[in-house]
C-alpha cells in the first residue's frame, strides 16, 4: 500500500529549503535591471521582475528567510516566557496566579495586531523592533496554556508526593510537569509560527516592520499594489507564499494536534 503524501509537510519543508538557501546562495535581490521592470513571468525568471528590474523570485527566497527567522525567534521567546510565567503562577498560586489572570485579561482585551502595531510605532520600524513587538504580544498565549495545564496536573499523586519528598519546585516543574504540558504547547507554537508570519508581513506592509531593501513579503506586496494592472505577478506571487506557507502549518498543526489527541 502506498503511503501517503504529506504535501503540507513538503510545502513548509521547501520554504524551510528557500530560507536556509538565502544564507549561502550569492543571490542578487538588490540588483536593479532597467531593461527588465514590470517583466511578467518567463523562462529566466518564474516570478517576473518588480517595479524597480528586481529578480521577484530571489527577493521571495530572501523574503522566506525573514519571515521564518523572525517567527522563530518571536516563538521562542514567547514559549520560553510565556511557558515560565503560567508554569510557576499557578504553581505558587495566590497573588502570584491572580496577577498573571489580570496580565492576560489586559493583553487579550486588545486585538493582537492592533497591539503589534502600537508597540511597532512606538518602538521604529526595524527588524530588532519587529521582534521584540511581535514577542510581547505572542507570550500571552503560552502563558494562558501553560498556566491551565499546570493547575490541571498540580495535584495529581506524583506531584503531590514529589513536593513532600521536599523536592525543589522547580525540579517538580522540570521534571513532573513540563513533560505533562508539552504536547499542548508545541500546538500553540504551530498556530503561533503562522500567526507571527501575518504579522510580520503586515506590520512591513504598513511600513513599520522590515525596511527597504531589505526583502520582505510584505513589504513586496505593498510595493506591487501600485502596480496591480499593470503587474500583478508583484503582489500574486509573495500573497501566494504567505498563503502557501501559513496554510500548510495551520494544516501540520491541525494533524499534530489530532495524532496527540490534544482537545481543546
Amino acid at each position: 500500500m502506498m503511503k501517503k503524501i504529506n504535501i503540507p509537510f513538503f510545502i513548509i519543508k521547501f520554504w524551510f529549503v528557500c530560507g536556509i538557501l538565502a544564507l549561502i546562495l550569492p543571490l542578487q535581490p538588490d540588483q536593479i535591471e532597467l531593461n527588465k521592470i514590470l517583466l511578467g513571468p518567463n523562462l529566466e525568471q518564474w516570478c517576473g521582475y518588480d517595479h524597480l528590474g528586481r529578480p521577484i523570485c530571489e527577493r521571495l527566497i530572501m523574503g522566506a528567510k525573514t519571515s521564518l527567522s523572525v517567527a522563530i525567534v518571536v516563538v521562542l521567546i514567547s514559549f520560553i516566557v510565556g511557558t515560565f510565567f503560567g508554569v510557576i503562577c499557578a504553581w505558587l498560586g495566590g497573588i502570584y496566579d491572580k496577577f498573571l489572570v489580570a496580565m492576560i485579561d489586559i493583553f487579550i482585551s486588545f486585538p493582537g495586531i492592533l497591539l503589534a502595531i502600537v508597540l511597532a510605532g512606538l518602538l521604529g520600524p526595524g527588524l530588532a523592533n519587529t521582534v521584540i513587538a511581535l514577542s510581547i504580544v505572542s507570550w500571552v498565549g503560552f502563558s494562558r496554556l501553560a498556566r491551565i495545564q499546570t493547575l490541571s496536573i498540580k495535584n495529581r499523586d506524583h506531584i503531590i508526593a514529589a513536593h513532600a519528598l521536599g523536592t525543589l519546585d522547580y525540579v517538580i516543574a522540570l521534571k513532573h510537569i513540563l513533560p505533562l504540558i508539552i504536547a499542548p504547547l508545541i500546538i500553540e507554537a504551530t498556530f503561533t509560527i503562522a500567526s507571527v508570519i501575518i504579522a510580520e508581513a503586515g506590520l512591513s506592509f504598513l511600513g513599520l516592520g522590515i525596511q527597504p531593501p531589505a526583502a520582505s513579503w510584505g513589504t513586496m506586496i505593498r510595493d506591487g499594489t501600485q502596480y496591480m494592472l499593470v503587474a500583478p505577478h508583484m503582489v500574486l506571487a509573495p500573497g501566494f507564499a504567505i498563503l502557501s506557507l501559513v496554510l500548510c502549518i495551520n494544516l501540520m498543526g491541525d494533524d499534530m494536534r489530532d495524532r496527540m489527541d490534544i482537545r481543546d
